[in-house]
């Protein structure tokens, strides 16, 4: 079968922000005297905001004061990323330019609310080559569920059984495979797990590794 479009993920995907978010996490969670553990990162990853939230309080307890927390997480954040920038996933530029080359119609889906995500392609000086980017905030089911890539897939006018999602975790590989997309996972942070490998159509160790074949799936 050959597909029409490519919606990727963002954070461990196309930018290397994963890392970033975990240092952070634990520096604003020392300031209340918490130790956010690699588990715990590991266990939230690809999660949407309130459950992200919701695991957190589970962690440290529901009195845990959360709307401080995210105040010194963004003001870590900001500081991080002003002074550094985000590095991009190697192989992600130049899949991108040869999407564009091609005339194929291509998106982000990420968990990430919508303005964060953008500040974080300007960051990692990809906010130009990214017209379509569908963020947490703007489904009402965040991943796993398929809301987020069937939006996507609407927003560039593609059938989602016609396009390659590109991912990262296993949350985001369940809702890309909920969506019926063609996926195609690159693990950052965990490598996957057989649930997950039985959804993916294809494991790949970079976007480096996996641009041929994924160019060769595409109509042209």
């Amino acid at each position: 079968m050959s597909y029409s479009a490519v919606i990727f993920d963002l954070d461990g995907t196309l930018i290397d922000s994963e890392p970033v978010f975990k240092a952070v996490a634990k520096l604003a969670a020392i300031e209340f005297d918490q130790c956010f553990t690699d588990e715990l990162y590991l266990a939230l990853v690809g999660l949407p905001s309130a459950e992200v939230e919701s695991g957190i309080f589970d962690a440290f307890g529901h009195d845990f004061p959360m709307n401080d927390f995210r105040t010194r997480f963004a003001l870590h954040w900001h500081e991080h990323v002003d002074a550094n920038g985000i590095e991009i996933k190697p192989g992600a530029l130049d899949l991108v330019n040869k999407l564009r080359d091609r005339s194929i119609p291509y998106a982000i889906a990420t968990s990430t609310p919508h303005e964060r995500a953008r500040q974080s392609l300007k960051h990692a000086k990809l906010d130009n080559i990214f017209e379509h980017l569908i963020g947490g905030d703007q489904v009402d089911n965040g991943k796993p569920a398929p809301d987020i890539y069937l939006k996507a897939a609407t927003t560039i006018g593609a059938n989602p059984k016609k396009c390659i999602a590109i991912e990262d975790s296993k949350v985001g590989v369940r809702a890309a495979a909920a969506a019926s997309m063609h996926t195609i996972m690159i693990p950052d942070l965990k490598s996957p797990d057989e649930e997950t490998k039985n959804l993916t159509h294809n494991i790949f160790s970079s976007l480096d590794e996996a641009a041929n074949h994924i160019l060769s799936l595409l109509k042209t």
